[in-house]
């Protein structure tokens, strides 16, 4: 007669065992706190974690991001259809920026990295871009690649990155990488932050508001200077001037227009701003 163990580990998560006859093969459900999805390897069923396992690393100038086993679904590689394709990923897969190759990120400051997993016909291929570029990221479409190139020279915001180019592939966000390098393209120091896709951490990235407050910022801006938002979500800026005089704004190194202050506006995530008007009498963010 089979029996039934169940084993905990100090985390929460547990084993439970079904035990066969000797002649039988054993099977093995491994669960993780988090719920996800069940997957079969060898004798073991596995439910995947819900929070994507991605890593990355800083190492002879180039940075590589690593997608651990795990599985995904992806839409249908053709738009006119809402059939779900599961993909497993059996083994870590990993992507080179190499180094030279800056990703459209500026020296000594602090930029966002996402990490895209691409389903190439069944075969799951990593890919990266800059969050401040722009790029469409909510997975209802299909998204081309430039190849990397291994020499240093992917160096837009605006360009998906793979290693080799791909055209109208379903995708899916596994996860970001956040760091600073004193020399943009130079990867030497370690990500500061390393997040996988999963619960809360798509919205925390891209909602205005979730988890911001408005801030006075007037003692660290000046007109004419360049900033850049860091903070991996859109900012919402407030600018009063003394004379309510005309300002130039400048987001994402694009001229949107001169405007009579007080001015407000929104700057999206990684990209610069900057105000040309006379003295500010005061400069608020909601950040």
């Amino acid at each position: 007669m089979s029996a039934v163990q169940i084993q905990a580990s100090a985390s929460g998560a547990g084993t439970l065992t079904i035990a066969a006859p000797i002649t039988a093969t054993n099977r093995t459900l491994t669960l993780p706190d988090e719920g996800g999805t069940f997957v079969t390897s060898g004798s073991s069923t596995y439910l995947t974690s819900k929070i994507q396992p991605v890593t990355a690393s800083a190492a002879s100038s180039a940075l590589t991001v690593t997608l651990n086993p795990t599985v995904l679904d992806f839409r249908d590689s053709s738009l006119t259809s809402g059939t779900v394709n599961t993909r497993t990923v059996s083994a870590a897969i990993s992507m080179v920026v190499s180094s030279g190759s800056t990703l459209g990120t500026v020296s000594a400051t602090q930029s966002r990295i996402v990490v895209i997993a691409l389903d190439n016909a069944g075969t799951i291929e990593l890919a990266v871009v800059n969050i401040s570029g722009g790029t469409n990221l909510d997975e209802t479409t299909l998204i081309s690649t430039t190849a990397e190139g291994g020499a240093g020279a992917a160096d837009s915001a605006t360009v998906v990155y793979s290693t080799t180019a791909r055209t109208s592939l379903p995708f899916r966000v596994v996860g970001f990488i956040q760091s600073t390098q004193a020399t943009a393209g130079t990867w030497a120091t370690a990500p500061s932050t390393i997040q996988g896709y999963g619960g809360q951490a798509l919205a925390a990235m891209s909602s205005l508001g979730y988890g911001q407050t408005f801030q006075d910022v007037s003692a660290s801006r000046a007109v004419g200077t360049t900033y850049y938002n860091t903070t991996g979500k859109p900012i919402f800026v407030n600018y009063i001037s003394t004379a309510f005089a005309n300002c130039t704004l400048m987001i994402g190194g694009v001229s949107v227009g001169s405007i009579t202050a007080p001015v407000s506006f929104v700057v999206p995530a990684g990209q610069s701003y900057s105000i040309t008007s006379t003295t500010l009498q005061k400069w608020a963010e909601l950040r």
